[in-house]
């Protein structure tokens, strides 16, 4: 009962305890058992993060420098495609803005441009043939002039063009990418062509080469039969009929038991090529042993094939989740760390495998500041291991260096981790 702000405290019952002597003496024990499930939660977080930390890849990628001048001085707009000389430290971007080709130096500033004054008027890719010092620049149709690889020499000066239009199956062939092989025959990926066109040395028509897989559109006509379907296909196929030499078909680094198996172009089940086609690629890679890599991004895979062009196998998921791939633009491999960069341009994100296919890691993300992409559409990597990425929307080339190492279990499986390198330069194993 209140009397005038005081209040009249009531003795406790005869025999009965106070209610604060009770707590008192029940305190020590709820503390123990708070400080019991407390320690036990902090465990079960540490235990967590530590298995987070063993799932989650820890990778090191940073910006080494941003390319967003032209030789002007201006704004980069809308780099189309990018290539990383390989006996140099060249940088060669097409500036889908202004229509030409700019050649960045060692120090990251563009001292060159190749443009209209040296027939270049609508570039779409550019490679090299290092032994013969040749330069293959693909362009688009434009006015009243076909698509066609414009063949310079070391000085950049005109020496041929190859226009396709006199090409079994290629005359509405546009090159997009391509590359000339350890064979010395030019491989070219055209825009919306089932295939790679292969050229021999002269720039004269060679064969086809298409791999196929089951699709589901009706661009490829095909017969009534599955044997006249497989006969069509074969016929597509278009092998070259010398026989080359082969070389071992594993790709770098890979221990035996991973070790692909050629299987031919086709699958052998009668009953599971009746959808089958030839697919849309949209770029192409070569090692160092010859072995030819082709991405589709219809299919969201990449087709792996020997020095001899015998299919040897193919990797890839399409989707919009973590290590899979929505619409795939361009793929670079790098030998010395065991691993291929793919760009997922709908994903806005950086894909790494190992040599035989299987997802390792990812980086990126739609945004505008360093390691982040808009609409990323090309890749390379330079002889230093630098990865030079084309970020078509943000208007620039991001030059990247990474920081780990891919290792191949002895036993078991590593949770596809990528060793770290330490400060010292060695290399800390990923998780078992």
């Amino acid at each position: 009962m209140i009397f005038f702000g005081k209040t009249r405290e009531s003795a406790p019952p005869p025999g009965r305890p106070p209610q604060t002597t009770a707590l008192a003496a029940f305190w020590p024990l709820f503390l123990l058992l708070f400080l019991l499930l407390d320690s036990a939660g902090a465990q079960e977080g540490m235990d967590r993060q530590e298995e987070d930390q063993k799932t989650q890849p820890r990778t090191v990628m940073r910006l080494v420098t941003v390319l967003d001048q032209d030789d002007r001085g201006k704004p980069l707009r809308f780099p189309l495609n990018i290539t990383a000389e390989t006996d140099g430290k060249e940088i060669y971007v097409i500036n889908g803005g202004q229509n030409n080709i700019l050649i960045y130096g060692q120090d990251f500033f563009p001292h060159l441009v190749l443009g209209a004054g040296r027939g270049i008027a609508t570039p779409q890719c550019i490679f090299f043939d290092m032994e013969q010092g040749l330069v293959y620049i693909g362009q688009s149709p434009k006015d009243q002039q076909p698509s066609r690889l414009t063949i310079l020499n070391a000085a950049f000066l005109p020496e041929k063009e190859v226009t396709f239009l006199a090409m079994p199956g290629a005359e509405n062939f546009s090159v997009t990418n391509g590359l000339v092989g350890k064979n010395g025959k030019i491989y070219l990926i055209g825009n919306q062509s089932r295939g790679v066109l292969v050229l021999n040395a002269q720039g004269e028509f060679s064969h086809w080469l298409k791999p196929v897989d089951k699709i589901y559109l009706d661009a490829v006509k095909t017969t009534d039969s599955a044997e006249k379907r497989r006969d069509h296909l074969l016929e597509m196929q278009e092998e070259p009929s010398t026989q080359e030499e082969e070389i071992s078909a594993a790709p770098v680094g890979l221990p035996p038991e991973l070790l692909p198996k050629s299987r031919g172009t086709l699958p052998t089940d009668a009953n599971k090529d009746k959808d089958l086609q030839p697919v849309l690629l949209h770029d192409i890679a070569m090692d160092s042993d010859g072995r030819i890599f082709l991405l589709s991004e219809e299919t969201s895979k990449v087709y792996v094939y020997g020095p001899g062009e015998n299919f040897l196998f193919a990797f890839g998921q399409k989707g919009g989740s973590t290590g899979k791939m929505s619409r795939p633009r361009g793929l670079a491999l790098d030998e010395k760390k065991k691993c291929i960069y793919i760009v997922d341009y709908m994903r806005h994100t950086i894909l790494v495998f190992d040599m035989a296919g299987r997802h390792l890691f990812e980086f990126g993300g739609r945004g505008t500041g360093p390691l982040w992409f808009n609409f990323p559409t090309a890749i390379d990597v330079d002889r230093d291991g630098r990865v030079i990425i084309a970020d078509l929307f943000n208007n620039r080339i991001q030059v990247l260096e990474s920081d780990f190492a891919i290792t191949y279990p002895v036993f078991g499986n590593t949770r596809n981790v990528p060793a770290q390198k330490k400060s010292d330069g060695t290399e800390e194993s990923g998780q078992p």
